[in-house]
């Protein structure tokens, strides 16, 4: 028998081939091709015939199954990495002496009392500190607005708002959408407690941020939309904001409510990769004929694997205010950031079939409405003991 060596060069053969041997090597790359068109997941089916019109920004705001591919590739570097993620850009910097005595204060200034840097949530704090006399700008990298998705938050939570001046009991009823007793926590063959007005209220962040704003600018808040933090000058008398825009801004405090992805955190903590990470994956549907209570934290199962990981699923679920038959439910784990850790899309293939078994309805008796997923990092040093700069504070996740 002769055998034949064909040779190649930069991946081409220097023999011609047959056709028949061609033919039949075209064939079986259309049918490799063929395999490697994975069918779409069935979160991409489900995700991609849902309207995603209602997307803002912060925490929860996006809805979108492309959305959902970014933050997963997100996360997936972020369990790649060894220990740090990737040198952070270099946004805050101190400088001697006093900012009257800068280049930067020749130029048009806005001064204020205090900035906060992020707006769904720096709102609060924004309208509080306006309320006590002080002046206060807010810079929000996107329109601020809420998300359609309520918050469940207890009523005695909304009234320390009150007390403090931000809300009135009209507001609380104004944006209030739903109110559900009692409320449930549970573990697997451990038992249910249950408990009254523990986060027992669904709130609209559209409706409430929409109040504050309006609050906001009767007190002479000032709210720039569309505007992005691009460094911070530290001076002894002053903190000094430069906005991709090109505004200045001076301000005696800088607050930071950026989120979890604050530039200016990923500089204090040099990039470093978090020691722990919370993963949320939920929807709100309609369809949900026993609709009066909630659960505050439930576990139905014991640990399980998805993928080369192992994990223990919570969940959280409560009534929605668009529909006496709307419901909203989380299913949650904490995973250390390896390259083994689950996906949230991963997370989302089990949710639809874990979530009507815990829910006691079937999945095809359902409308979904809106999907919901994040991930919330954490470490184990507090950011106030990392905190090297004067003239700044932080707020909400960032700062746990």
């Amino acid at each position: 028998m002769m055998v034949l060596q064909l040779r190649h060069c930069n991946g081409v053969s220097q023999y011609p081939l047959s056709p028949l041997f061609q033919m039949k090597s075209g064939s079986a790359q259309r049918n490799i091709s063929l395999r490697a068109e994975a069918a779409p997941s069935r979160t991409q089916r489900i995700m991609e015939g849902l309207s995603v019109s209602s997307e803002v920004g912060g925490a929860g705001g996006a809805y979108s199954y492309n959305a959902l591919k970014r933050l997963d590739k997100i996360w997936s570097s972020i369990c790649s990495a060894q220990t740090v993620q990737q040198e952070p850009q270099k946004v805050v910097s101190s400088f001697p002496g006093v900012f009257s005595q800068s280049f930067l204060a020749e130029k048009e200034v806005d001064t204020f009392d205090v900035v906060v840097c992020g707006g769904t949530l720096g709102i609060f704090i924004a309208t509080a500190l306006s309320a006590k006399g002080f002046r206060v700008g807010i810079v929000e990298k996107n329109m601020l607005k809420g998300r359609e998705q309520e918050w469940n938050i207890s009523r005695k939570e909304l009234m320390e708002l009150v007390e403090v001046g931000v809300l009135d009991l009209e507001d609380i009823d104004q944006a209030t959408a739903r109110a559900f007793n009692p409320n449930r926590c549970g573990f697997e063959n451990k038992g249910e407690v249950w408990v009254e007005d523990i986060l027992n209220l669904g709130v609209s962040p559209a409706k409430l941020i929409e109040l504050m704003k309006r609050r906001l600018i009767s007190l002479g808040g000032v709210i720039l939309e569309g505007y992005s933090v691009s460094s911070i000058g530290i001076y002894e008398d002053a903190a000094i904001l430069q906005l991709a825009e090109g505004k200045i801004l001076s301000s005696r405090l800088i607050i930071d409510a950026m989120g979890n992805f604050s530039p200016v955190v990923k500089q204090i903590r040099s990039g470093r990769k978090p020691d722990g990470v919370c993963l949320v994956v939920g929807s709100c549907a309609s369809g949900f004929k026993n609709n009066s209570t909630s659960d505050v934290i439930y576990s139905s199962s014991s640990a399980r694997k998805v993928g080369d990981a192992e994990v223990q699923y919570f969940w959280e679920a409560f009534p929605a205010g668009s529909g006496s038959l709307d419901r909203t439910t989380y299913m949650f784990t904490y995973v250390n950031p390896q390259p083994s850790s689950p996906k949230l899309e991963e997370l989302l293939e089990d949710y639809w079939d874990l979530m009507p078994k815990y829910q006691g309805v079937s999945f095809d008796d359902l409308k979904i409405q809106r999907v919901i997923y994040g991930f919330f990092p954490t470490y184990r040093d507090s950011l106030v003991m990392l905190v090297a700069y004067s003239h700044q504070s932080h707020l909400g996740d960032l700062a746990a």
